[in-house]
This record gives structure tokens, C-alpha cells and sequence, in this order.
């Protein structure tokens, strides 16, 4: 099926408009998308065509079209369940707009139309703030918090519009162009037929996109809420060094890290933090990118969804939405996606989180879905005031009368404006800004390094609960091929045994001394076993975060496993004379006795303790070595060389 584009100016803009604000008019999609090399947004463009609804996105296909966009497709947050994660199952289709039409709109021709009346009744949350304060109360004190983990909780804002058609939500996309100009998406997607769906928002998240065979993420964390009087530099600068803001903003990075390293060749880069502008909210974010190695489509489908709607680690965020959510989402957390081709006939991409927006059924309910970030840390008020920010932002753009055309949106003398005299065009949020950049690891903004060129193959043992894409791709680069084995392969204690080159234990949940756990069972038995069995002279065993207390409980005769103290995942400590930055994720630690640098025996390693010279940070001998960090994490100031040393 082709489709057919173009340009649309004067009596043909007209006409092209005139179908929207019909009775009944057909399925269409209005979108004003940022521009791929960040420079502002771009123009407003008109797909219409015919709506389907499929079973799941292999039935989407690729794009049919010689050029241009070929498919939007509407991914609800159900979806997850295609990769076997939980959630509550409430119907909401997989729609996919078959484009036939592609018109793209001069400036103006929406903003210079008249105001068509809408009418709200029946507005508010759904639940009061006391109830979502007890949410976050109970999740930051739970021991899956405790241990890293964190989760976007939503809570609903609903109203109903009495008379409600198709040119209402024109007219609430047309307010939203005016009060959200820097949003990643401005969107309206209406479904057509007898009982129609129509989304219409502003996201600040644009998820996955390929361009120029080049896959690209943008992992969104950290929310400034613009105070009464509006945002001043001196807040924003406080914002910017807060460390939970920038922790959180870190995970989200690692998480979507995760997810690119399978979907992209060698050279993933790390760019950012940058700022994204909204009307009454600032977030920060990071670009992440590397070479495109699977098919758009397929790159869609390995990337559901992004992390800032749903938490990292991703899966166990997916659990605890099932647990803490009582009904599904909708299309809520899920994604809006553009499938269709360059003039090249390449294969492109580009998809936003579906985040501030309205959904509105064909009686004209609505619902507004707005979550906040609950980690550990989180102050139950604090987060609670996000929400109203997050659906106030939103709802003020909507019943507010847009400003015309020639009159742009003013900002004060302290405003956020890009290139404005505010905040963050201001030198000292420009330096707090490098000053983050320069804190992540090397090896992820500098786009990693090549691999020796005769390397051992390494084995990475999967000890189970984590995506290891990320500890995988960063062995590689640093040492050479690595192979995964799975800990509940019936072959993995024969395939550890024969394996000559280096065997590296990845991190992953749980207590590593739990009577109660068949799978620590396991992994104790396993562990011992290699280290018992393993010849001299092979490669060392090693070990990172669980995998380094597994060891460290297998060699170690006063070795204890305690709970983690302090807080924060980020601590700077001294490695063997090396001053690192390391992400801390594990909800245990080790410790041994009155830690010395050297061994007592001469056949135990040199162990490295923490500033309490209790905490085991790290050990390295001949034969077995470890780290309690995560070195593959953009946190980690030096994880590069650290792994390096581990698999030498």
C-alpha cells in the first residue's frame, strides 16, 4: 500500500482541515514531533488511513510504503505481557493507523482557526492525596525499595465532556502546541468507527527511534516542579546536585542501556544529562545510540516499554506495578510508534512514551494517567505534589484559550527557555550540567573501547533475575566474546568445569546465604564446586555483586552476609589504590573480621575493605577476584578498567 504525501498550503490546508472537524470523521492523527537532531520542533503533520486492530505487533509488519510514514501504531501498556511480564489484562486493543495520507501543515494553519467550546464536569483525582501518600509510604519503606528497586506508580485524574466529538480534541491539540512547545510529542490519534478512542497529549519522552541505521533511546528521569513564582537558577542548580535526582536519572539510563546493547552493534554512546522544558516542569534526560543491528520493527518490539513509565530493574518494576496498581493502564505507559521509510527507502523509526494524556472514550469520559519515580528516598508528600504538577501542567494547557500565532509564549527574565537568559542558559547550570556528564563512566561516553585482539572466551554465569545485555557488551569490548550460561542449565557445572578461559558470576537479587532459596542453593553449591575443581594456572573465577558474595562466601572463612548500611546506590571508594565512583545495587554486603590488605593464608586473595574496614568492596587473587559494584553501570567512574582487571 503507498502512501500519499504531501505539503499542504492555502485552499488544499483547508480542505485537509475541514475533514477533522466533521461529524464523523475517519480514523487520523495529528503530530507535532521534535526534531531528530534536537533542534526544536517540527511541523505539524496529518496521517490519516485505516485503523486495525491487532493481536500483537508481529501482525503490525513493516512499513508498506516506498516513503514516509507508513504505520502509527498504538501499543497499550498490556503489551508487556509479549515478553512474559505481569500486568492486569484490561483489554485496551493494539491499534495500528494504516497511513494512506501524509499531509504536512504550514505554521499557523491550526493555531489560526476559531476556539471550538470545551466544556469539563465532573474533574478530579480519583483518589486523594492522603491514598497515594500511603502508596509511596509503603513501597519506600519495603524491602524491594531497600534494595535498589525503583517504580512509577500512577494515580488517575478523571472528568467527563459533555458533547464531545472529534473537533474538541482538535481544539485541546491546537491549546497544547501553544503551552507545550518543547514537548518530544504533541499528539491526537483518533480511531474512527462506532465506538471510538482518542488520545490527545504532550509527552516529554521520546522512547526508541532508528535513523540513518543508527538506533537511538532517550532515558527521562528527575522532575523540577516550577514553584508559584517560577523557576529560578539557584533551585534548578539544587536540583541538578541533588543525588537522588541524579541516582534516579542514572538507573533509568541503565535500564534503557540494557535494552539497547541488545538491539545495537559496538560504539553505544552516552550524551547528556540535557534539560527538557515543559510548561511548568523540567526533567532531565540522557540521548543514548549505536549502530542498528535488527529490523525497526523487531528494534519496537525488543524495546517495550520505556523504563521512566514503569522502573528499573524493569521486570521486578513490572511486578510491583501488578501488585500496587489495581487495574490496568490503558495505554498509559505504552507507546505511540511511526513506522515508515526515507527517501533512501531505509527503514525509520520513532516512538514516545505515552505519558500526559488525555484518553477519552466515545461517551467523552476522560481519564489522565500521572505517576512519580518511588524509590527508597522518596518523601510521600513530595511525590504526591509531582502528581498534581504532572496533571496540572496538562489540564492548565487544556482549559486555558491558546494564544494566537503571531503571539508567541513571553518568558520572564529568570525563565528555562533554551537559549534564553534563564536558568538553564545560565554558565553555572551549563557547568552542574558537565560536571554530571563527566561523573558517568568513560567507557559509555566516550562509545566504548575494541576488544584485545587474540581474547579468551569468557563465560558469564547467569545467576538469575537481571538482564545482563549491558555486563555482556561491556566484557566484550573490554576482554573479548563472552558466552552466557544459565545457572539452571542441567550441563552449567560440567560446561564451568571444562571451561579453560575466564568465568565471570554477574549480580543479581536475593540474600546469597538463604537457607530458604533453591536457587541460592544452587548457586552456593555451584560456586563451590569451581573454585574446589578448577586446575591451577586457568583463568581467574570472578565475580560482581552476587556473584562476589557467592565467592567471597565459598573462599572466606569469617565471611558474613549482613544487610547494606548507608544510602544512595552511588559511593566513592577506594579500589587496591584505584579512587572509584561505583553503583552499589545489591541489598546485602559482605564482611570479614578486621579486614587487612593482606591474606592470612597464602592461598585466600588480597581482600579491599570499605571506609568502615568491615564491608568487603573487592578481592583479587590468582585464582579468584570480585567486586561487591556494578562496573558495567554508567555510575561507575571507572568500570571499564575495573572489569578489566577482573578477567586479566
Amino acid at each position: 500500500m503507498g502512501t500519499t504525501d504531501s505539503d499542504v498550503t492555502g485552499v488544499s490546508g483547508v480542505r485537509v482541515l475541514e475533514r477533522l472537524y466533521g461529524a464523523a470523521p475517519p480514523p487520523f492523527a495529528l503530530l507535532r514531533r521534535h526534531r531528530a537532531d534536537g533542534h526544536g520542533p517540527g511541523p505539524v503533520e496529518v496521517l490519516f488511513g485505516e485503523m486495525e486492530t491487532v493481536r500483537s505487533l508481529d501482525e503490525a509488519g513493516p512499513a508498506r510504503t516506498a516513503r514516509g510514514p507508513g504505520a502509527l501504531v498504538l501499543l497499550p501498556f498490556r503489551q508487556v505481557a509479549e515478553h512474559g511480564l505481569r500486568c492486569h489484562d484490561d483489554g485496551t486493543p493494539l491499534r495500528v493507523l494504516r497511513v494512506s495520507e501524509h499531509h504536512v501543515l504550514p505554521e499557523g494553519a491550526l493555531t489560526g482557526r476559531g476556539c471550538v467550546p470545551v466544556r469539563w464536569q465532573e474533574a478530579g483525582f480519583t483518589t486523594d492525596d492522603a491514598h497515594y501518600e500511603g502508596l509511596v509510604r509503603e513501597f519506600a519503606a519495603s524491602e524491594a525499595a531497600r534494595g535498589g528497586l525503583n517504580v512509577l506508580l500512577r494515580r488517575d485524574y478523571g472528568a467527563r465532556l459533555p458533547g464531545f466529538r472529534p473537533s474538541v480534541a482538535v481544539e485541546l491539540f491546537r491549546r497544547l502546541l501553544a503551552a507545550e512547545a518543547e514537548a518530544y510529542w504533541t499528539f491526537l490519534v483518533h480511531t474512527g468507527g462506532r465506538r471510538p478512542t482518542t488520545l490527545v497529549g504532550a509527552t516529554p519522552q521520546g522512547h526508541v527511534s532508528v535513523k540513518d541505521h543508527r538506533v537511538v533511546m532517550n532515558p527521562l528521569c528527575g522532575t523540577y516542579r516550577y514553584p508559584p513564582h517560577g523557576p529560578r537558577t539557584g533551585e534548578l542548580l539544587a536540583f541538578l546536585a541533588d543525588r537522588k535526582e541524579s541516582e534516579e536519572l542514572a538507573t533509568t539510563t541503565d535500564a534503557e542501556l540494557a535494552v539497547l546493547c541488545a538491539l545495537a552493534g559496538p560504539g553505544i554512546r552516552v550524551e547528556g544529562p540535557f534539560l527538557r522544558r515543559m510548561a511548568h516542569l523540567l526533567h532531565t534526560q540522557c540521548r543514548i545510540s549505536g549502530p542498528a543491528v535488527t529490523s525497526a520493527r523487531e528494534t519496537l518490539s525488543r524495546a517495550m516499554f520505556a523504563s521512566t513509565a514503569v522502573g528499573s530493574p524493569y521486570a521486578e518494576a513490572c511486578r510491583a506495578i501488578h501488585r500496587h496498581e489495581t487495574t490496568g493502564r490503558g495505554y498509559y505507559g505504552g507507546l505511540l510508534a511511526l513506522l515508515g521509510r526515507d527517501d533512501r527507502g531505509n527503514e525509520e523509526l520513532d516512538s514516545a512514551a505515552v505519558l500526559r494524556t488525555l484518553d477519552i472514550d466515545h461517551l467523552g469520559r476522560a481519564r489522565l494517567s500521572v505517576g512519580a519515580t518511588i524509590g527508597s528516598r522518596s518523601s510521600p508528600e513530595s511525590e504526591t505534589a509531582e502528581t498534581r504538577a504532572k496533571a496540572r501542567a496538562l489540564l492548565t494547557a487544556l482549559t486555558a484559550p491558546p494564544p494566537e500565532a503571531s503571539s508567541p509564549r513571553r518568558h520572564g527574565p529568570d525563565d528555562t527557555a533554551p537559549g534564553a537568559a534563564g536558568p538553564d542558559g545560565d554558565d553555572r547550570v551549563r557547568e552542574s550540567l558537565a560536571r554530571r556528564h563527566a561523573s558517568f563512566s568513560s567507557f559509555w561516553t566516550s562509545g566504548g573501547s575494541a576488544p584485545p585482539a587474540r581474547a579468551g572466551r569468557v563465560l558469564v554465569l547467569d545467576t538469575g533475575g537481571e538482564d545482563l545485555s549491558t555486563l555482556v557488551h561491556m566484557v566484550t569490548s573490554v576482554h573479548g566474546p563472552a558466552e552466557v550460561l544459565r545457572y539452571e542449565d542441567p550441563e552449567a557445572g560440567s560446561t564451568l568445569s571444562r571451561h579453560r578461559g575466564p568465568v565471570l558470576l554477574a549480580s543479581g537479587p536475593g540474600r546469597p546465604d538463604d537457607p530458604d532459596s533453591p536457587r541460592m542453593a544452587v548457586l552456593r553449591q555451584m560456586s563451590g564446586a569451581l573454585l574446589r575443581g578448577r586446575p591451577p594456572g586457568r583463568a581467574p573465577v570472578a565475580g560482581v555483586g552476587l556473584g562476589f558474595q557467592l565467592l567471597a562466601l565459598a573462599v572466606l572463612p569469617d565471611a558474613r552476609v549482613t544487610a547494606r548500611t548507608g544510602t544512595g546506590l552511588a559511593r566513592d571508594v577506594e579500589v587496591f589504590g584505584r579512587l572509584v565512583t561505583a553503583a552499589f545495587r545489591n541489598t546485602y554486603a559482605i564482611t570479614s573480621g578486621p579486614a587487612a590488605a593482606a591474606p592470612a593464608r597464602h592461598d585466600l586473595p588480597v581482600l579491599c575493605p570499605g571506609p568502615d574496614r568491615r564491608e568487603l568492596i573487592a578481592m583479587h587473587g590468582a585464582a579468584v577476584r570480585g567486586v561487591q559494584f556494578r562496573p558495567e553501570s554508567v555510575m561507575t567512574s571507572q568500570g571499564a578498567e575495573v572489569l578489566r582487571s577482573l578477567l586479566s
